[in-house]
């Protein structure tokens, strides 16, 4: 009997302990209850608040939750954007201290604004460490991906840039991050790559602007694909050429994208800082591209297009270029890339080279005649003068010698002088340009009649040249 009314016994005696342990079990969740309703109700607040870019109000109901549950992420990290909104970066940073002291081990939210915070100093590779680190624990946060993207994108790191949007297209296809990676992978001159990347952005977003402005310039780009193609190729096997480099800069110029054109003429004046070829297209890129003001160094007029430069030109200093790379102390070469230069416009390039080409022969008549040309432009009639001078006694049979100074005692109202100046030119060298020069001198001293016979002869030289 009585080890049958033992377990009576002892549920009699545990019986008031389960009781109080059923009552504890149903009581807490409606003590608690309220409590969540409101941490609750103060999210969709914060929400609100982030949606309508109320940061004053994001920073005071994220604070309130904040009180309620001192470890909610979506708080803390509200609390850190409201700040970097502000442009508060300090405060930012302090609030990011005081959460990694809430938490024991970083989450991926704290890991991400730890990195935020990185940036704003500047320190970019730790930025980097922390989004990664986040990356690692949420693998498919598109947020963090987009942010390295970005970060490598402003860094020109275009492999470590593809490599983002590729891990955020494989989470998440979209049109922008086809659109981005086409960029990337443009810079890398992975053109099937790029123009497939393209064409799933325009299936996934028809008719977006920024989509269809990229395929324009894809577009036009495509006619000179050939051409770029076998560039690459070469460039790939003599990284060190300038210019091939050049040559490829040229290419993107002509296809319309200054920005691919900006980065092989920058290349190319690297490696042959003499070069005039690639200066000259460095400065139409930066032209185009609206930052005129990083080629002041470069010396090159902003007035200067490429389709103002002749086919011939641009040959000419590209032979020039080359001819000088090997021949660096031949002054005649300066001496012709000076006149190349004074002829599309560009005086205080073609005074450099005059001046270099006097260093290395004092006694050259051409470099003087350039650089009195060039002096004329610069304004300096003076010294343009005297340079002149010299050259017309070094050398009175260079006729391009007579005709500059002819142009330099018409432009001081020598008229006289230039009328003779020009006369000895046009004897060694009739030129279309001295028979106008003379022409109009004629006709400030009132010599209608020869003025007439040398646009006469102008018109059987055209005619000639014509044939």
């Amino acid at each position: 009997m009585e080890g049958v009314a033992m377990p009576d016994f002892r549920f009699k005696i545990m019986r008031p302990v389960l009781l109080a342990l059923v009552l504890t079990t149903f009581a807490l969740p409606a003590c608690q209850r309220p409590g969540a309703r409101e941490v609750k109700a103060l999210n969709d607040e914060l929400d609100r608040a982030r949606r309508h870019r109320d940061f004053g109000n994001v920073e005071s109901v994220a604070r309130q939750i904040l009180k309620r549950a001192p470890q909610h992420e979506g708080a803390w990290a509200a609390l850190v954007e409201a700040r970097f909104q502000m442009n508060d970066t300090a405060s930012a940073e302090k609030i990011v201290s005081e959460w990694r002291a809430a938490e024991r081990q970083p989450r991926p939210k704290l890991e991400e604004a730890i990195g935020d915070v990185a940036l704003a100093r500047q320190d970019e590779q730790e930025a980097i460490l922390h989004w990664q680190k986040a990356l690692r624990r949420d693998p498919k946060n598109e947020r963090v991906l987009r942010k390295i993207a970005e970060l490598e994108h402003a860094h020109r790191h275009w492999i470590e840039e593809d490599a983002a949007w590729s891990t955020l297209i494989k989470t998440r296809d979209s049109a922008d991050a086809r659109l981005r990676r086409a960029i990337a992978r443009r810079q890398l001159h992975r053109w099937e790559d790029a123009l497939a990347d393209l064409q799933r952005a325009r299936l996934l977003a028809p008719g977006n602007a920024q989509v269809e402005e990229w395929s324009k310039r894809f577009e036009r780009l495509s006619k000179f694909l050939d051409e770029v193609r076998e560039l690459d190729t070469s460039i790939s096997s003599s990284a060190a050429d300038f210019t091939l480099l050049a040559d490829r800069a040229l290419a993107f110029l002509r296809a319309d994208d200054p920005e691919l054109a900006l980065d092989d003429a920058e290349r190319a004046r690297k490696l042959a800082i003499w070069a005039i070829r690639p200066k000259l297209l460095q400065a139409i890129a930066l032209i185009e591209l609206n930052r005129t003001n990083e080629g002041a160094d470069l010396l090159v007029r902003n007035s200067i297009r490429l389709e103002q430069l002749s086919a011939e030109n641009l040959e000419a200093f590209r032979r020039l270029d080359g001819q000088i790379a090997v021949e660096r102390t031949n002054a005649d070469l300066f001496v012709s890339r000076a006149w190349h230069l004074n002829e599309i416009g560009q005086p205080e390039l073609a005074q450099e080279d005059a001046e270099t080409a006097l260093t290395l022969d004092k006694k050259s008549a051409g470099a003087l005649a350039e650089l009195s040309y060039a002096l004329m432009k610069l304004g300096q009639s003076d010294e343009a003068l005297t340079r002149i001078k010299l050259a017309t006694d070094l050398d009175p049979q260079l006729a391009v010698a007579w005709q500059y100074r002819g142009e330099v005692e018409m432009a001081r109202g020598e008229t006289v002088s230039a009328i003779d100046s020009l006369t000895h030119a046009l004897q060694l060298n009739q030129t279309a340009i001295a028979l106008r020069k003379r022409a109009e001198c004629y006709r400030k001293i009132g010599y209608n009649d020869r003025a007439e016979e040398d646009l006469h002869a102008l018109e059987d030289l055209t005619a000639r040249a014509m044939k």
